[in-house]
């Protein structure tokens, strides 16, 4: 989870009526947790959810105080931003690569200061690593708007062509800069599948940034930077609109004043950016109250949204909400009704004990899914839980060269380690492995759990076994003996393995696992290029076998006698 860094004296002296303690004891109360005070540091540290990236600077955690505690509640104001004159002028070139582009144009009378920059550069990754899903959707780039000459050239250039990237003395060739480059090394990746590379010029000539990999050093923000060019490119249009909403009100609330800047483009027209005008949900009152096991009039709940930095105003089908426009987490009235608790006071929600009595008998499921574990943990493996939602590339680094249109992708998530439903149990087993390097040896795992994929365009879930072993010397041998032993004791069956290739399998070193001639899982030893990926340094051997397809050859009555 990210961390984000708030001074004590800035909490103190925001609420100078309120005691430090006080102010401190209610954030839990808006959903950040604590993870350490360092009074001699004058820094507390915060730890916040990937769904409100607007936490992920001072301002932002202040202005949702600032409605908790009601100082200032219902939609954080904001002058009108200024029309202007800077103009950017949209390549169609770049339309297959990164088509979108916004920008917008920070002005104050004194100069930035380094904490203020330390907190935006801070914030400026977060939203990379969430919202930008670490560059591949959205990247921003940060300028000095005094040395910049209007209007704004954004197309694309050839590998050989050359700039001065940021912080570097010397000129680099695009292609210099993704092989030699850290930075290129890192998110290379993200372009080098193209023939050309976006670039924004300025009307001189000077390279602005070649996102989403590097800036260029002309426009280098320093001590004496007064004025701000904030621009964002993206794949996807809605990913730029909430990253160029959250650093307009976090650059207002640093002081700056606000003006637009003009896209023009053929693909899109012409735009004015940014558009800061709050987005609409209008909710029933007995929705909410359903929701809340609360009895609240209307003109309660919109107070309590009030108190969330958010409005509402009562109309026949319901009450509209509008919601700032840089609250990206709201999508539904499940999330009108959490931010209408938030603004009631999660403290004062009493503990119930279910008022049901509960009884029955264990699905079928669990019973063998318990006699599972109690054979595993009697071969002396530790069983873990790993959640549903893996990250793109985790799939991609175990799956090293099969392309597998099937699998469940999550929409508009706001952290790239959770973006996709896994369709194979062991990548998880890899990442906890890797988690674990530090640990002895031999590593023992197992994991009873669900995978996902899509089948005749529906989602169809499985429970899957995985099994993985880690230690210098496994292999095959031993691998293949622990799932005989385990079908044996447990079904009293006896298992066939031909051998079959897997591209996450060592060539030669796996197979298929086969129960009363159906296929119910594969087994092997991990390929050293998967093993490479995940940084481990040291053998892996694995299996897996589909519950599902394992139960469907026994009868359930005898199973549950076993």
């Amino acid at each position: 989870m990210p961390v984000v860094k708030v001074r004590l004296s800035r909490l103190s002296d925001s609420f100078s009526n309120i005691s430090l303690d006080k102010v401190i004891e209610q954030l839990p109360y808006i959903g950040l947790d604590i993870e350490g005070i360092d009074k001699e540091s004058d820094i507390i540290r915060l730890e916040f959810n990937p769904n409100r990236p607007d936490f992920a600077s001072e301002h932002g955690i202040l202005r949702a105080l600032n409605g908790l505690f009601e100082i200032e509640i219902g939609l954080p104001k904001i002058e009108s931003i200024k029309g202007s004159n800077y103009v950017i002028d949209v390549d169609e070139t770049v339309t297959k690569i990164r088509p979108v582009i916004y920008g917008f144009v920070a002005k104050r009378n004194y100069s930035i200061n380094s904490y203020e920059i330390s907190q935006l550069i801070s914030m400026q990754e977060d939203l990379h690593n969430g919202i930008g899903r670490k560059r591949k959707k959205s990247s921003i780039g940060l300028h000095d708007l005094d040395s910049i000459i209007f209007p704004l050239n954004y197309t694309t250039v050839q590998r050989n062509f050359s700039f001065k990237p940021l912080d570097k003395q010397n000129e680099f060739t695009i292609d210099n800069i993704l092989t030699t480059l850290d930075v290129g090394k890192n998110y290379g990746y993200i372009v080098n599948a193209f023939d050309r590379f976006p670039l924004l010029f300025d009307s001189e000539k000077k390279v602005l940034s070649f996102p989403p990999i590097i800036n260029g050093d002309i426009s280098k923000i320093n001590p004496h930077t007064k004025n701000l060019f904030v621009e964002v490119t993206s794949t996807i249009d809605k990913s730029a609109q909430e990253i160029i909403s959250l650093l307009s009100f976090e650059l207002y609330d640093m002081g700056f004043k606000l003006f637009t800047s003009r896209i023009n483009n053929k693909f899109n027209n012409s735009m004015e950016i940014p558009n800061l005008d709050p987005s609409k949900i209008t909710v029933e009152s007995n929705y909410i109250n359903k929701i809340l096991g609360l009895d609240l009039t209307d003109a309660q709940i919109i107070k309590c949204l009030e108190k969330s930095r958010c409005s509402g105003k009562v109309f026949s089908n319901g009450i509209e909400c509008y919601i700032p426009r840089y609250r990206v987490d709201i999508f539904n009235p499940v999330d009108i009704s959490e931010e209408v608790a938030i603004g009631y006071g999660i403290y004062k929600f009493d503990t119930l004990n279910p008022s049901l009595y509960l009884s029955g008998k264990k699905h079928i499921h669990s019973i063998i899914f318990n006699n599972i574990r109690e054979i595993l943990i009697g071969l002396g493996f530790i069983e873990i839980i790993n959640t549903n939602i893996i990250s793109q590339k985790m799939l991609d680094n175990f799956f090293l060269h099969e392309i597998d249109q099937n699998t469940v992708s999550i929409s508009n998530s706001q952290n790239n380690e959770f973006e996709t439903l896994r369709n194979s149990i062991i990548p998880s087993m890899m990442i906890t492995l890797s988690k674990n390097i530090h640990e002895k040896y031999p590593q023992k795992l197992f994991e009873i759990g669900k995978i996902f994929h899509i089948k005749n365009s529906n989602i169809v879930e499985e429970w899957y076994l995985g099994i993985v072993i880690a230690h210098n010397n496994t292999d095959y041998s031993e691998i293949k003996s622990v799932l005989e032993s385990l079908i044996k004791y447990c079904f009293n069956k006896e298992v066939k393995t031909p051998h079959f290739d897997w591209d996450y399998y060592l060539e030669g070193h796996s197979a298929k696992i086969l129960l009363n001639e159906l296929e119910i899982g594969n087994i092997g030893e991990i390929h050293p290029l998967v093993l490479e990926k995940f940084k481990l340094r040291t053998l892996v051997t694995s299996f897996q076998i589909n519950l599902n397809r394992l139960m469907e050859l026994f009868d359930i009555n005898k199973l549950r006698h076993i």
